[in-house]
């Protein structure tokens, strides 16, 4: 499966995600999933600016910055994870 090319080994190889058609079904999955997420930390950003404009909900506000912050921080972990399930779908399936 692996060949002598780093290249090509590595886990951050774009041709990954269209080797097979398995492929690009597990890229696109991870791509939705990292869409949401992103709307998701973005939402809850715009929520959380416009509870900062009355001090009753400034509190709620924070949390969901908190809240936005951490999905942001899960962006990395939803690519390296797609990469590394790409590395371990079968590449013997006929494109």
């Amino acid at each position: 499966m692996f060949s002598n090319n780093k290249q090509q080994d590595s886990i951050f190889n774009p041709a990954l995600r269209h080797l097979t058609s398995d492929h690009i079904k597990v890229s696109a999955r991870y791509d939705l999933f990292y869409a949401i997420n992103d709307a998701l930390a973005g939402v809850l950003f715009v929520i959380g600016s416009i509870f900062f404009f009355w001090s009753d909900t400034q509190d709620a506000g924070t949390w969901l910055f908190l809240i936005g912050s951490i999905l942001f921080t899960v962006r990395p972990g939803i690519k390296i994870s797609r990469n590394l399930h790409l590395r371990r779908v079968s590449v013997r399936q006929n494109r």
